[in-house]
């Protein structure tokens, strides 16, 4: 590399920021005089990144939600673009985010700059005719799903699997004894973990539903704890007015530690499924929009399941309660075997087990960086 070069990054959300500052942590490594620019968070702000817009800015969920606030994003959008006329980068890398990268790539693309894809969109599930369109905007994509190299390959988009980026970062700070004590848990009582996402409409959607259902969970059996996941993009007085005078704890900055101790889990679609799967932790899946982006989703979607967990397998090995299906008694009825059935937990147990396998190993960060410096 001749002189300084400069990449402009972009991740929406909080696990694009997670992914995105472990990356440029690596880049950084290999070539601490980058110059790296974009949209993140506060990770990709520690890792080296000169932030531009902040994720929790763009902490939308759903079709309609993002139609609402669409003004705001084409604000931001055609921002983006003077930024890059301006400031030249060498390279746009794109992590995730599709209905905002996607784009963003074709209108940079255009304008004669460098593509570079990191968590490819998964348009093999919702628009599979994308992806031949996607060849002429994309120079190359690090896919971290091992069925996502030929599917891509498929329609010229130059793709490499690099594995999954969780599996660089599952590490667990506190011990067992030392996370109870924290969060005044009891040790030798069941822990139910409520996972209800990292933006504020999925909160306003799933945490009622999951407060529901562990209100019939706890009448049935009161030595029950619950212990509700705070993403860093959610405000804790969000939380604790939903709450309310119920005696659950709060769990803002131990996610793995919480999605490992705890007994089962009810966890929101997405990424958060695999991290749940890779401490084979016995779980349900769940998601619920508006009625207008669930209509829209409906008529895109083109796989069985929506779970990455299942996708991942092949196969249904969580419960997925999708909009009207997530239901507090069909929730607490499928808890209670996540919870309390020993023969069920094991089975569940150990296909989770086989999901992490196809995970791949860590490094995905590293191998990722090493691909974006090939490029500049």
């Amino acid at each position: 590399m001749a002189g300084v070069k400069k990449i402009l990054i972009i991740a929406g959300e909080a696990s694009g920021d997670l992914h995105g500052g472990r990356l440029v942590e690596e880049l950084k490594r290999r070539a601490p005089e980058l110059e790296v620019f974009g949209i993140g968070g506060d990770r990709m702000q520690h890792g080296g990144v000169e932030l531009l817009y902040h994720v929790k800015d763009l902490a939308f969920i759903g079709f309609g939600e993002i139609i609402r606030h669409l003004a705001d994003f084409r604000k931001m959008f055609y921002q983006m673009v003077k930024i890059a006329l301006l400031r030249q980068p060498d390279l746009v890398v794109l992590i995730d985010y599709p209905g905002f990268n996607l784009r963003f790539a074709r209108k940079l693309k255009a304008l004669g700059f460098p593509i570079f894809y990191y968590i490819a969109p998964q348009v093999w599930a919702w628009h599979v005719s994308r992806a031949q369109k996607m060849a002429s905007f994309i120079d190359r994509i690090a896919v971290i799903f091992p069925f996502e190299v030929n599917f891509f390959t498929h329609y010229g988009i130059d793709a490499r699997f690099v594995g999954h980026p969780l599996m660089d970062g599952l590490e667990i700070k506190l011990t067992p004894e030392d996370f109870y004590h924290q969060y005044d848990l009891i040790p030798d009582q069941p822990v139910l973990g409520l996972f209800p996402g990292s933006r504020r409409q999925e909160i306003e959607h799933l945490l009622p539903i999951m407060l529901r259902t562990s209100d019939l969970l706890i009448h049935k059996y009161p030595h029950l704890q619950i212990a509700v996941s705070q993403a860093e993009t959610i405000d804790r007085k969000q939380l604790d007015m939903m709450i309310g005078e119920r005696r659950f704890c709060v769990v803002p900055e131990h996610t793995y530690e919480l999605l490992k101790y705890s007994t089962a889990a009810i966890v929101k679609s997405g990424t958060s499924t695999l991290e749940a799967a890779c401490f084979q932790t016995p779980f349900c899946m769940v998601y619920k929009v508006s009625g207008l982006s669930y209509w829209i989703g409906k008529q895109v979607i083109k796989v069985p399941h929506i779970g990455l967990v299942n996708i991942v397998a092949g196969r249904e090995i969580v419960r997925e309660y999708i909009q009207d299906s997530m239901n507090p008694m069909f929730l607490a009825e499928e808890m209670t075997r996540c919870l309390f059935d020993k023969r069920f937990r094991e089975e569940m147990k150990e296909n989770l087990g086989s999901v992490r396998a196809l995970l791949g190993e860590p490094g995905a960060g590293a191998r990722t960086a090493e691909m974006i410096l090939e490029m500049i």
